[in-house]
C-alpha cells in the first residue's frame, strides 16, 4: 500500500501528512465537500420555531476535521480533502479493516478526552507530537456513506445512516454520529442540555430535503474598523466595513468585511466619521461587491456578530488573510498568514469602551477557530503579479515634467486568496504644479479583457494633445 502514498512524516507508529496518488479520488472527495458544504445553513437558538415540524434528524456537532475513511485493495487508510493521508499502525484505522472495498466514508477526525468536550486544537496538538504522539486517543466519527463498497449509496440520509451503523463497528475509536428522530421542542431541550451548558459545539439538524442547519450560540468578535467602502448609488453611506485584530506584537491581521451595518441613518452616521479618518496603504483589499476598500487610521472598535467561523474554504484549504502594520507611512502589508472566515457577520455596536490595543481587540479571540494547520508561522506561498501592460508619458508646464503613467497586471493570486482580484489597472498623474501632486487611481478586473478595457478608457479620458509617450 506504500506505493500510493509520497512522504509523510510519523504519528505514533502510523504516518501522516502523506501525499496521495489517486488524484481523481481526491478530486471527488473535494467535490463532494464543496457540495455538502453548499448544503450548510447557519441557525441561531432563536429561530429553531422556525424549523419544520417533522423530517429531522439531528446528531451532536463534533470538534474535529473532516476526512474519509477509505478501503482499496491494498487496505483501509484515512484521507483529507487536500489529498493528505494517514496509514499504517492507528487504532481507528485498524477498526475499520472489515470494511468492503470501495468503501469511502465521510466523518470528523478529533481528539476525545476521556468524556469532555472536544475540541480541533487538540486534535492539532496531539498529531503535533509526532513518534510520540497517542493514536489511540484519536477517534473518527462517521457521519455520513460516501460509497458503499464502490456504488452510490442511497439518496436519502436517514437510509444511509442506517447503512453505517451496520457497517462501521464501535470502539473507543470509531463510531457512527447519532441521528436522531426529533421536534423543535426537542431541537430546543436538547440545545440547551447539551450546547448551552458548553458539552458540546453544536448540533447539526437535518431535513429530507437535503438542507443541513448548524445550530451553535452566536458568537461576538470586539475588532478595528481598518477600511470602508461607500454604496455607488447613496456615496453618502457606508456599504460595508472591513475589520482587523491585533496580535500581542502589534500587528493587524485582517479579519473580513461586514456589510450588515444596520439603518440608511446608521450607515451615513458611519461613513461621516471614516471619512475623516483616511489613511495611505500600499494595500489594496476588494470587498464582495468588487470595489476597493479605502483604509482608514485604525480608531474604531466595533462588537461584530457573526454565526460561525470557518477555518478552511470549500476546497479544503486553510482560509488565510493579510497580517499588516500600521505606522506613520500608513498601512503595509507584511505576509498572508491563516485566520478563519466570518459567517454572516452584523454589525452590533460601536464600543466606544474599547480602544486600540492587543488586549482589547486581540487575535485570540478567534484563534479557537483556527485549522490545525494554522499553529505554524509559514505563510502560504503566492504566486508573481504578471506585468500585462506598462506606459507612461510626459508634458511640460511652466518648466516643470507632468507625468502620467498606466499600468495592469494580473495578481496570479486570486486562485489561492479571494481578497485578491484577477487583473489590477493602476494610474498614476504626477504634476509638481498642484497642490497634491500625486494622484493616484486603482481599478480591479474579474479578466483581462475588461482589464484592457479599463485601461483604453483610461488613457482616452487622460492623454490630449501635448502629452508624449515615453
Amino acid at each position: 500500500m506504500d506505493s500510493e502514498f509520497v512522504g509523510g512524516r510519523p504519528l505514533g507508529k502510523a504516518v501522516a501528512h502523506a501525499s496521495y496518488s489517486n488524484k481523481a479520488l481526491v478530486d471527488e472527495l473535494a467535490a463532494y465537500k464543496r457540495r455538502i458544504a453548499g448544503n450548510y445553513r447557519p441557525l441561531r437558538p432563536d429561530e429553531i420555531a422556525t424549523l419544520p415540524p417533522t423530517g429531522l434528524l439531528a446528531s451532536r456537532k463534533i470538534d474535529g476535521e473532516t476526512w474519509f475513511l477509505v478501503s482499496n485493495e491494498q487496505g483501509v487508510f484515512l484521507l483529507s480533502p487536500t489529498g493528505k493521508a494517514i496509514h499504517g499502525q492507528m487504532e481507528a484505522v485498524r477498526s475499520a479493516e472489515g470494511l468492503a472495498i470501495g468503501t469511502v466514508i465521510a466523518g470528523e477526525l478529533y481528539s476525545h478526552r476521556g468524556g469532555a468536550r472536544e475540541r480541533v486544537g487538540d486534535l492539532a496538538a496531539e498529531m503535533a507530537k509526532g513518534e510520540k504522539a497517542a493514536t489511540s486517543a484519536i477517534s473518527f466519527a462517521a457521519y455520513d456513506l460516501v460509497k458503499d463498497a464502490g456504488t452510490l449509496p442511497s439518496p436519502a440520509y436517514k437510509e444511509r445512516h442506517a447503512r453505517l451503523l451496520e457497517l462501521v463497528p464501535t470502539t473507543p475509536q470509531l463510531s457512527v454520529v447519532d441521528a436522531e428522530e426529533i421536534k423543535p421542542d426537542g431541537v430546543r431541550a436538547r440545545y440547551e442540555s447539551e450546547v448551552a451548558s458548553g458539552a458540546s459545539e453544536g448540533l447539526v439538524l437535518r431535513l429530507p430535503t437535503g438542507l443541513i442547519y448548524k445550530l451553535k450560540p452566536t458568537i461576538t468578535i470586539d475588532a478595528a474598523i481598518i477600511a470602508y467602502t461607500a454604496k455607488a448609488d447613496s456615496p453618502d453611506m457606508a456599504r460595508s466595513i472591513l475589520l482587523g485584530l491585533m496580535h500581542p506584537e502589534g500587528e493587524f491581521q485582517v479579519l473580513g468585511g461586514c456589510g450588515n451595518l444596520g439603518s440608511d441613518e446608521d450607515r451615513k452616521t458611519l461613513l461621516l466619521r471614516l471619512k475623516g479618518s483616511k489613511a495611505d496603504s500600499s494595500i489594496r483589499y476588494a470587498s464582495d461587491g468588487g470595489g476597493l476598500y479605502t483604509f482608514v487610521k485604525p480608531e474604531m472598535v466595533v462588537e461584530v456578530r457573526v454565526t460561525d467561523l470557518q477555518a478552511e474554504k470549500s476546497d479544503g484549504s486553510v482560509s488565510t488573510t493579510t497580517l499588516a502594520a500600521y505606522g506613520a507611512d500608513g498601512w503595509r502589508g507584511k505576509k498572508f498568514s491563516p485566520c478563519p472566515r466570518l459567517i454572516h457577520p452584523v454589525l452590533e455596536r460601536l464600543r466606544e469602551d474599547k480602544s486600540l490595543n492587543a488586549t482589547d481587540i486581540r487575535f485570540s479571540q478567534v484563534e479557537p477557530y483556527m485549522a490545525p494547520q494554522a499553529g505554524n508561522d509559514h505563510a502560504p506561498a503566492l504566486p508573481a503579479s504578471t506585468v500585462i501592460r506598462r506606459e507612461a508619458w510626459t508634458k511640460e508646464f511652466k518648466g516643470q515634467v507632468a507625468v502620467r503613467k498606466l499600468l495592469a497586471w494580473k495578481t496570479n493570486k486570486e486562485a489561492i486568496d479571494p481578497s485578491f482580484p484577477a487583473y489590477v489597472v493602476s494610474w498614476t498623474d504626477y504634476s509638481p504644479g498642484r497642490a497634491s501632486p500625486l494622484d493616484r487611481e486603482v481599478k480591479i478586473a474579474p479578466d483581462e479583457d475588461i482589464a484592457m478595457e479599463i485601461a483604453k478608457n483610461l488613457i482616452e479620458a487622460n492623454i490630449k494633445k501635448g502629452w508624449e509617450k515615453v
